[in-house]
């Protein structure tokens, strides 16, 4: 199985407040500044990495099946849009764009005799049209949330039975294909690209996260000529990074004057200790498989998923070992209810199972795109725990014995890279010393582990389920910092 490896990182920066001394007499003020204008059109182009989480169920004769699949992958982004500045330090606007990717994930449906059919499908393009309002935190960065109308194309699946031990699987049909309407809600940081001494006029970039639910939709399953109806309810979490650029950036903005009487704010000093804690949303999927007595795997391999919300805590230590470097190392914890779906392969029973506890220790390293913002990437090691589940003998028979099954408490270690923002808390006027806000990507990969199988009587079977799960997570927190 591939490693998955994914560097997301959210750049932005905010405003400076240039000041002149308190005694400065009023005569002497230089002319009002003229910022940026970001009124007018754009285009932009990039790409991302983004996970799939679906809900299906099946409706047989006898029950209702449900279970949850996921999937992953990369992805291209195009589009363009148009913004108006309405305000110094707003900006609202209109777009449209459009991903086109391999986020490869499974169907699964019930075949009507204890057990599932099997297919890989991709989403390979979705499409999106909506707004965004964004807040100006610097002349030259916007901050901004987006919501509109999604709409995805999902390909059709060759549908392959269960295979048994040293027998391949089966084929038994193939789905349609999907077309999927839905809604979307995100955001993220755009900024003029002058990183690093760089400068590019008219050229930005821009990070952003993105949520979308697609609506339901029933297909008929060609399996063993039954054509048994499944529903199929995808939720894709991504998050990209693009090149913009703006037709109109010779333009200005008529501010007001940005000099007052105000004093001076001191410098801030990023080294040293600091406390965080907040809340996030996260998907994962993982690959899974069954391993018999002897340690040969079952040839047939599954792709299970999740979604769910987390809270997290941590802290960390910084030193700014140049004037705008900053690097440090960190420790965390998210705690949440992750919620998805693991099975048995073999006999195909599903269960319910959380994503309960993650925790990391890794390092930092950060560039200063203005006094009191920081863009960072970071990595390191990663834990994550995962509950208890119940199989379900879904056909309610005897088959292969009968009875629900367990798989007992899982336990994985792995890495995790990702990237973020840093900034003061001061946004809209506020003022709050020490206090400032981050908001984090994270994507964590962990080994596959083997999990012991209990049979119905509660006794080990000597089997096991592999699970090999990724786990992606969006986060924001109040962060203190002591200095």
């Amino acid at each position: 199985m591939r490693k998955l490896i994914v560097a997301g990182a959210v750049i932005s920066s905010t405003m400076l407040s240039p000041a002149l001394a308190a005694d400065l007499p009023v005569k002497a003020l230089p002319a009002p500044v003229a910022y940026p204008s970001w009124t007018g059109f754009y285009i932009f182009g990039g790409g991302g990495y983004g996970l799939s989480s679906a809900d299906q169920l099946t409706s047989t004769p006898a029950s209702t099946v449900t279970n949850r699949t996921g999937g992953h992958g990369y992805f291209g982004t195009v589009g363009g849009g148009y913004d108006w500045q309405f305000a110094p330090k707003w900006v609202g606007g209109v777009f449209a764009d459009a991903q086109f990717g391999d986020i490869k994930g499974v169907i699964q449906p019930y075949d009507g005799f204890g057990g599932y059919a099997t297919g890989t499908m991709k989403n390979t393009s979705s499409y999106a049209v909506g707004a965004r309002l964004g807040y100006l935190i610097a002349p030259n960065a916007l901050s901004y949330v987006n919501a509109g109308y999604s709409r995805a194309n999902f390909t059709g699946a060759d549908l392959y039975d269960s295979g048994m031990v040293g027998n391949p699987a089966f084929f038994v049909g193939t789905t349609p294909k999907l077309h999927l309407d839905g809604w979307f809600v995100g955001g993220g940081v755009e900024n003029s690209l002058d990183l690093f001494g760089i400068t590019a006029p008219g050229w930005f970039m821009k990070t952003e996260y993105r949520l979308a639910e697609y609506d339901r939709q029933t297909i008929v399953a060609p399996i063993f000529g039954t054509n048994l109806p499944t529903s199929y309810k995808p939720y894709v979490q991504t998050a990209s990074t693009s090149l913009v650029y703006r037709f109109n950036s010779g333009a200005a903005y008529s501010a007001a004057p940005l000099y007052t009487k105000a004093p001076i704010a001191p410098p801030i000093n990023w080294s040293g200790f600091y406390l965080s804690g907040g809340g996030g949303y996260g998907l994962w999927d993982a690959d899974v498989g069954k391993r018999t007595v002897a340690g040969a795997l079952y040839p047939n391999q599954h792709y299970t998923g999740g979604r769910g919300w987390f809270g997290t805590a941590g802290g960390g230590y910084d030193w700014q070992f140049a004037p705008k470097w900053v690097v440090g190392v960190l420790a965390d914890a998210q705690f949440g209810d992750i919620n998805g779906s693991i099975i048995d392969v073999f006999q195909n029973y599903p269960g319910s199972i959380k994503n309960n506890l993650n925790y990391a220790v890794g390092a930092r390293l950060g560039y200063l795109v203005a006094p009191n913002v920081l863009s960072y990437v970071n990595g390191g090691y990663s834990h994550a725990d995962f509950t208890q589940a119940t199989l379900t003998n879904t056909d309610g028979t005897a088959l292969l014995g009968g009875g629900n099954y367990k798989v007992l408490e899982q336990h994985h270690d792995g890495w995790f890279i990702g990237g973020g923002v840093e900034n003061s808390l001061n946004p809209f006027g506020i003022t709050a010393p020490g206090w400032f806000m981050k908001t984090e990507y994270r994507l964590a990969s962990y080994r596959r582990e083997d999990i012991t199988l209990l049979g119905p009587s509660g006794a080990p079977t000597g089997e096991s389920v592999t699970f090999k799960p990724t786990v992606q997570t969006i986060s924001t927190s109040l962060v203190y910092r002591f200095h």
